[in-house]
């Protein structure tokens, strides 16, 4: 599987090959060993080549913000999806699509936070999703009301599933 990663300005190239037990990184060509595991909500242990790294993860509005080394940074993931549809000059997201909640990577609904008809505010979590031993809050893009749930706890969805749709707050 191909990803890019886009850190600031930087990006970087990852491949990810299941190996024997672990699976193998490969970054602008260089290959390493690795393993991941969550240590508390959002920290993990990320060995690498049997270099030993501690990461705060936490979900943004734009991918991730991940501290490593005492250093921040916001990155955001692309798949292989994502990359054709770039290249074909496709983007998504668009103005009508704005509250509509999509699965970002493949993965188990680990739990629902909202209701059909529930009032959330722009960031508030609407659902976790599980996936590559982390758990993921996927948080409301705007405020409004949780129109539709269109799936259930316990679920495995596939990338780009729509998972929830929020009508915006009306102003008035």
């Amino acid at each position: 599987m191909i990803i890019k990663a886009l850190i600031g300005d930087r990006e970087i190239d990852l491949q990810l090959r299941p190996g024997d037990g672990l699976p193998t990184l490969s970054v602008a060509g260089r290959q390493a060993d690795m393993d991941l595991a969550q240590v508390s909500d959002y920290s993990w242990s990320l060995l690498i080549d049997g270099q030993s790294h501690y990461l705060s993860i936490r979900p943004s509005r734009e991918g991730y913000q991940v501290l490593l080394r005492e250093q921040t940074y916001q990155v955001r993931l692309q798949s292989e999806m994502d990359l054709a549809m770039e290249k074909l000059g496709l983007r998504r997201g668009t103005a009508a699509e704005a509250g509509t909640v999509q699965a970002p990577i493949p993965g188990l609904i680990g739990a629902i936070q909202v209701s059909e008809g529930d009032a959330v505010e722009a960031g508030d979590i609407l659902l976790v999703l599980e996936a590559m031993k982390m758990e993921n809050e996927l948080p409301a893009p705007l405020s409004g009301v949780v129109e539709k749930i269109h799936v259930t706890r316990g679920e495995i969805v596939e990338k780009g599933a729509v998972l929830v749709v929020i009508s915006a707050a009306r102003e008035g």
